[in-house]
């Protein structure tokens, strides 16, 4: 290889298939897969099963590649997936590098798969993770960091697409983690092939290759004669996956082999399936949205559901109606529930959301004084996102007025509310509470609407807000 020598210095550069690759790469092939990765044998809709299905319902698919392995794999078959003309013509297909600052080469590395993309000819963007970095817990905030910093880039052509190189083994490893934290039935079964990004759907994150091992991979780059970045990380044991891996063969020996994890999550898979689909049906005959200013339930009723599917739905509303705030741990929703099941008169705050409990009825509702709720610009002819539960839209004139100036989306707050209060129907008035959460269209410090309370203002329809509702995703 070619790599400056700096490069060479921060990371271990492999290429194998040449002289002095390293034996302990050497490539052990996954069962069912030979012909499959086999650079002569590649046939062309084995490919298209790779990422033809997955990847069917999007404008664009952007290709996240650190440099490693297996992302370096998964950029060399969407290659080949491409040149086989099987790719649909109406997919854009790129390639993006998350620089997230943590190592002096980090830039350097984000150069070097530049160059590998150009070349099979992929245009590529490399995305920096700015600002301070934390002390503690770095791999998963640098986590969040990079998913939110390739939806943003990705969502400018909706539908679209973050499309990673998870693999067998990682599913096999985030069984393992889960189960060492209590985890139940869905974070067993681990990651799903695909998931929402963004709540409305627009950018989703795609898994093709979680069918195929890691040596899998390698052997695609070693018949190839492509090579790879080894990320110095993988090697630190006060990360928890790296521990995991480190145990890999007294686990093996144990009957614990990554195939038979990676099954078992596959199994339990069937089941949450299952168990969602009988949560969406007790969701739809249950609960009231009310236009997604707060969700409501006759709690007799609701406490007649079995406990598995009552902390599901909790799991769901409290999703859907804490906007950005953090999710709420299964732990805590299970003992949100054991205090509801009690069935006296009660007010809790978890997961960005109030759940008050009253003598007749369960109600849901955003807290409205939560620090995550954002104030957001807004330009005419534009939309945003707001808080992960509703998009706001702001319609342009095209009646030949003077230009329209951009406006601010913020939560309503209880003294705007109480302002509008009594232009509202008794019988139409939300909890005061509920209402302060929702989003609001101001003009410096007046008020021009409130797209979830129609009729509160008199409005000319050029601010429109749309529920997002059940729609964060898990895995």
């Amino acid at each position: 290889m070619t790599e400056p020598q700096p490069l060479r210095a921060a990371l271990r550069v492999t290429q194998e298939g040449q002289d002095g690759a390293d034996p302990k790469r050497a490539p052990r092939r996954g069962a069912g897969l030979e012909r499959i990765l086999e650079q002569d044998a590649i046939d062309d809709r084995q490919l298209d099963a790779l990422f033809g299905v997955l990847l069917a319902p999007f404008k664009r698919a952007v290709l996240a590649v650190s440099g490693g392995p297996d992302s370096m794999a998964l950029m060399l078959l969407a290659a080949r997936w491409v040149a086989s003309g099987r790719a649909p013509s109406t997919l854009a297909l790129d390639v993006a590098t998350v620089d997230h600052g943590l190592r002096s080469s980090s830039s350097r590395e984000a150069d070097w798969v530049a160059e590998r993309a150009k070349a099979l000819g992929f245009t590529h963007t490399t995305l920096v993770w700015g600002g301070d970095k934390p002390s503690s817990g770095v791999q998963a905030r640098a986590r969040e960091a990079r998913y939110a910093l390739l939806a943003a880039h990705a969502s400018a052509h909706a539908p679209a697409a973050i499309v990673t190189a998870h693999t067998a083994d990682d599913q096999a490893e985030t069984l393992l983690m889960r189960l060492g934290r209590g985890s139940g039935l869905d974070g067993l079964s681990g990651m799903t092939p695909s998931r929402r990004l963004l709540p409305d759907g627009s950018v989703r994150l795609v898994r093709p290759l979680l069918g195929l091992a890691k040596a899998d991979l390698t052997n695609v780059l070693t018949q190839a004669g492509s090579g790879w970045l080894d990320d110095p990380s993988n090697e630190r044991l006060d990360f928890e996956r790296v521990r995991i891996r480190a145990a890999h063969e007294s686990l093996e020996a144990l009957g614990l082999s990554n195939d038979k994890l990676a099954l078992s999550a596959a199994r339990l898979g069937r089941a949450r399936e299952a168990l969602d689909l009988m949560t969406e049906q007790r969701l739809a005959e249950l609960v009231d949205h009310h236009n997604g200013i707060y969700a409501s339930m006759e709690r007799v009723r609701w406490h007649k559901e079995p406990q598995e599917i009552r902390v599901r739905i909790l799991a769901r509303l409290l999703a859907a109606y804490g906007g950005d705030a953090r999710l709420a741990q299964l732990s805590q929703i299970e003992a949100l529930d054991a205090v509801l099941a009690e069935g006296r008169p009660v007010a809790q705050t978890l997961g960005g959301c109030i759940v008050s409990q009253g003598g007749t009825t369960l109600r849901l509702y955003r807290e409205p004084g939560h620090r995550t709720l954002p104030e957001i610009a807004l330009a005419p002819g534009s939309e945003v996102l707001w808080d992960w539960r509703f998009r706001i839209r702001y319609a342009a004139r095209d009646d030949g007025e003077p230009e329209l100036e951009p406006v601010c989306v913020r939560a309503l707050g209880l003294p705007a509310y109480a302002t509008l209060r009594a232009s509202i129907a008794p019988a139409k008035r939300p909890p005061a509470r509920a209402a302060a959460g929702l989003p609001s269209v101001w003009s410096g410090e007046r008020l021009l609407a409130v797209p979830a309370l129609p009729g509160a203002l008199a409005e000319d329809g050029q601010f429109t807000g749309v529920f997002l509702g059940l729609s964060r995703d898990k895995a």
